[in-house]
């Protein structure tokens, strides 16, 4: 072998590390310059429309050979939009948030405490959780096969329930790209020693509600944080569970935002407040008018919104954040509505007039009315609208002054229901059935004339009084132990059963402070034996936004003490 060969060979084994290097160079650059390229957006819509970058829904097999396509089938749907899944009918989804999916699955008891201990499974289901399969971190790689394939990080199938996603790589790359960033903190409003919340109140609420509400809520934190503190200063609380629960422990603490003036301009003084302090949840609250734009607030900034007391929620069936009691005045008048089609069903030709308020709490119920019977051949309605009370009182001249009384005659009197059944103290056989919202029952005069008496009925989504549940002896006692005055039942009892939702909701999702997953277990909460007996039933479910359904349609009683008597079943519309 002459020199020059040699060196010639010696020279091309010399670089063949540095060709190599540039080979490994080049990949690694490939590789991160598609992961930059990855669009956790786009993960996002298909994590929770089903929907891929192309527009198309997704498509997968599921128990071995049943393929589908739909958006019905979308990541969310199972494992929620927390990430932290659920549990029901035996079957337990398993989380995919950042930290479970890219860390090895430990036994944390505090997590699996309420699955085992606060929920009615199957057998086979706390077999199953007395006997986790454990399985290494994901990487991109065993992810992607987990979700087409059906198997683990371990090599272990998973549940058959589980779909085999056929998606292309892009959209696999997005979809990872996303949960990487699923709940991997705590969402504002929490920090390591305190839970921040808020309560929204309005400048013209009136005031003795104001105060009947904030006290109940101040009285309840105060309650929650002397139990936290005594807690925490123990030490010998339960010394070895008390490693596994105390890392989900906070004080409460409350802030009363105040909104003034025009509606228009409250989004902006609740950004200001958020800003100052942000709050892990606004809890109940009072305004004049609409809840709009609260609402707004609350789902742009992605803040649970829960149960405040209005008569005006704003219905959407996209909201995410907020929840009602119930429809208010929509769902009053969707009963009224339904009960007059009912009770005048023989009638060939049913003769309604309608007298509603300029202002949303008029128009809005007198617009769903309008809705009902527009397609309904055999209703005349005739529709009167006042302003103010001026106009008010010109609408019922000319009513009174019509030679034939109306058969129906249907009120929404908005801030003026006082002048209004004076008006029909006056006038009490004006027409032959008067129907009126639950709001005007606060303002009945002291003496109404049994003619009219016997005419009048109402609207009533709210347990009658003749019905006591057992959790409102709890509350009652609850209430007196604390001095806390009862000036308006059902607004302080509905404002502790917000609280105690709330208080239950932190208690199962234990320091996984995710303001979706709080959501989800209020949805999962709402019915379980809370409900202080303000309305017969609450319950949600998931993606529902208004715990109590439907109402009575109820009539005075002839005995002033106990109220008013239910004359029609509860009705859901």
């Amino acid at each position: 072998m002459n020199t020059q060969t040699a060196s010639n060979r010696f020279t091309g084994s010399d670089h063949l590390p540095h060709i190599l290097l540039t080979l490994i160079n080049m990949i690694f650059f490939v590789l991160l310059t598609s992961c930059a390229q990855s669009r956790p957006d786009l993960g996002k819509q298909l994590y929770r429309e089903g929907k891929l970058s192309s527009g198309e829904s997704v498509s997968a097999t599921t128990q071995g050979d049943i393929s589908f396509s739909g958006t019905q089938f979308s990541c969310v749907n199972c494992h929620r939009r927390s990430g932290y899944g659920s549990s029901e009918g035996g079957n337990y989804v398993l989380p995919v948030t950042a930290p479970s999916l890219f860390n090895p699955r430990t036994l944390d008891r505090a997590n699996l405490f309420k699955k085992m201990f606060k929920e009615y499974q199957p057998k086979r289901f706390t077999a199953r959780m007395h006997m986790p399969q454990m399985r290494p971190a994901y990487t991109d790689k065993s992810l992607a096969r987990a979700i087409r394939e059906g198997i683990d990080s371990a090599g272990t199938q998973l549940n058959p329930l589980m779909p085999k996603y056929q998606l292309p790589d892009e959209d696999m790359a997005n979809l990872i790209a996303y949960l990487k960033t699923l709940s991997t903190m705590p969402d504002p409003g929490v920090d390591q020693s305190t839970i921040y919340f808020a309560t929204v109140i309005s400048d013209k609420i009136d005031s003795v509600k104001r105060r009947a509400m904030l006290q109940t809520m101040r009285k309840f934190f105060e309650w929650m944080n002397r139990d936290t503190r005594g807690d925490l200063r123990n030490p010998n609380f339960s010394p070895h569970y008390r490693t596994e629960f105390i890392k989900a422990y906070r004080v409460w603490n409350l802030a009363v935002w105040e909104l003034k003036g025009d509606p228009q301009s409250w989004q902006q003084q609740l950004q200001v407040y958020y800003q100052q302090q942000p709050v892990f949840a606004i809890i109940s609250g009072q305004v004049t008018g609409a809840w709009k734009p609260v609402q707004t607030f609350c789902e742009n900034m992605e803040i649970p919104c829960l149960f405040p007391h209005t008569a005006l929620p704003e219905i959407d069936k996209k909201s995410a954040y907020s929840v009602y009691f119930n429809r208010g005045l929509s769902l009053e008048a969707d009963v009224i509505a339904k009960q007059i089609i009912q009770q005048q069903a023989d009638k060939a030709n049913i003769q309604i007039t309608q007298i509603y308020s300029a202002e949303q709490e008029g128009m809005t119920p007198a617009d769903a009315i309008n809705n009902t019977m527009k397609n309904n051949n055999h209703v005349q309605l005739d529709n009167y609208v006042f302003h103010d009370i001026a106009e008010l009182q010109s609408q019922l001249k000319k009513l009174s002054e019509i030679h034939e009384r109306p058969d129906l005659l249907v009120l929404w009197p908005g801030a003026y229901s006082r002048e209004v059944l004076e008006w029909l103290q006056d006038n009490p056989t004006l027409a032959n059935t008067v129907y009126l919202p639950s709001k005007a029952l606060d303002a009945l005069p002291q003496a109404i004339p049994s003619s009219l008496k016997q005419r009048m009925l109402f609207s009533y989504p709210y347990e009658v009084a003749s019905v006591q549940h057992p959790r409102a002896y709890r509350v009652h006692a609850w209430m007196n132990s604390r001095g806390i005055e009862v000036t308006d039942k059902r607004l302080q009892f509905n404002t502790y059963y917000a609280l105690t939702l709330v208080q239950y909701g932190l208690d199962a999702i234990v320091d996984n402070f995710s303001r979706d997953y709080l959501m989800e277990y209020i949805e999962h909460e709402a019915e379980n034996a809370l409900n202080p007996g303000t309305f017969p039933r609450l319950s949600l479910g998931p993606g529902q936004r208004f715990a109590s359904k439907g109402a009575y349609i109820v009539k005075l009683s002839a005995d002033e003490e106990s109220g008013v008597i239910a004359v029609s079943d509860w009705i859901i519309p």
